[in-house]
């Protein structure tokens, strides 16, 4: 892992972090109060965020290591053997 990777993956765990707490006093606070219908609608949503999130995130990180891996073969395969 490279420093920028460890970077992203801290700030993924900040802000699923940050939307599970937001999510907790929001079902604590406010979820009684909602119709039936927009509490599903909103559970649906709030489920999304929690679980895509981080799904997405690990992608783009698979994407950017999986580019890293082709240059790196790509350069062994450029530098002529001594």
């Amino acid at each position: 892992m490279q420093r920028r990777d460890i970077q992203a993956l801290l700030i993924s765990l900040g802000i699923i972090c940050l939307l599970i707490s937001g999510m907790v006093y929001f079902i604590s606070a406010w979820w009684g109060r909602l119709p039936v219908a927009v509490s599903l609608f909103l559970f649906i949503l709030l489920a999304v965020m929690v679980i895509g999130y981080p799904i997405y995130a690990l992608a783009q990180w698979s994407d950017r290591a999986l580019v890293r891996w082709r240059e790196a073969q790509t350069q062994e395969r450029k530098t002529p053997p001594e």
